[in-house]
């Protein structure tokens, strides 16, 4: 009789620890349900609360167990959005590291519950991210720096013609030519939907090197300034000034025919002063032996600096009729 009884007592004993922990499992499973609604009504306003009870909300359901997978899979689906939105407005406050941090995080947890679509935003916006930091460090004169945030636009979205063109502009600033000339066969690769852009990129590469070809003449280095001429000219940059700086160059590497083909040109373009451009044509032509011509070129500097010098060769050199 007492072996009976002691049986019972166990039963007895097992009911009474048991009861509270079904009643914990209710309560836990509500409480997360509780936990997910707050988060609902937090992910308008505040999207960092949000996201922290959406994540309470998984480690709940984690120690839930099965009945629990459904609520933390909707819990799990909300995240990558939320960290998508955030990144949005870190963008809009100029807060870039940390608009990056949110995007990195809305990849990760887009992959985990395999969102294409956040995932595919979050790498664009990363990439537009890491171009503006690089343009605020290429205008900050970082261009180290800058490179380098341009390189990590480009590794994630190798068609971003804008990254490209602000390594160009750094290149141009370095006075590295190959190098700018190479980001602008990227930039025309990469900017067929926008051809206008195009264009004025290799306007711009053209202008900088009729400046180039000018520095050039300057440190009296003709050569470069003529391979420098060339290239302006290839690019479309066929302006007065660039045809000039060609008679120029031409004429101190005495290729007189070049010099004087250029000059005329430089004639054609010239709306305003065209003294100086007739004094190097004089000089082509003298060059040339053609001194009918020369004379005809020299006269035709009536103002200027180069007025005396013209009458130096009309009269004392070539003794123009």
């Amino acid at each position: 009789m007492k072996k009976i009884t002691f049986v019972v007592g166990l039963a007895i004993a097992s009911f009474i620890l048991l009861a509270p922990q079904k009643k914990i499992y209710a309560q836990t499973i509500e409480d997360a349900g509780n936990t997910f609604n707050s988060a609902i009504q937090l992910m308008q306003s505040d999207i960092p609360s949000a996201i922290a009870k959406f994540e309470e909300v998984i480690a709940m359901c984690e120690k839930i167990g099965e009945s629990g997978n459904e609520l933390k899979t909707q819990a799990q689906n909300q995240l990558p959005i939320l960290h998508y939105n955030y990144a949005v407005n870190l963008q809009s406050s100029q807060n870039y590291d940390q608009a990056i941090e949110a995007c990195n995080k809305a990849i990760e947890t887009g992959q985990q519950v395999n969102n294409a679509d956040i995932i595919a935003k979050a790498v664009n916006l990363t990439a537009q991210l890491y171009m503006v930091k690089g343009n605020n460090y290429f205008k900050n004169k970082d261009f180290d720096q800058a490179i380098a945030n341009f390189d990590q636009a480009i590794a994630l979205d190798s068609n971003l013609y804008r990254a490209y063109y602000g390594k160009l502009l750094v290149y141009r600033e370095q006075d590295k030519y190959k190098e700018m000339d190479e980001m602008l066969e990227k930039v025309k690769a990469t900017s067929t939907q926008d051809p206008d852009f195009a264009q004025k990129t290799q306007a711009l590469v053209a202008r900088e090197y009729s400046i180039a070809a000018a520095k050039a003449i300057q440190a009296k280095n003709s050569s470069l300034a003529l391979n420098y001429c060339e290239k302006a000219l290839s690019l479309g940059d066929t302006t007065a000034n660039t045809y000039y700086y060609q008679t120029l160059a031409a004429n101190m590497e005495k290729k007189y025919s070049l010099a004087a083909e250029a000059a005329q040109k430089a004639l054609e373009l010239e709306q305003k002063d065209k003294n100086k451009i007739y004094f190097e044509l004089g000089k082509a032509y003298e060059g040339l032996g053609k001194t009918t011509e020369a004379c005809a070129a020299y006269k035709n500097v009536t103002a200027g600096p180069l007025v005396q010098n013209a009458q130096y060769q009309i009269k004392q050199v070539l003794k123009c009729k």
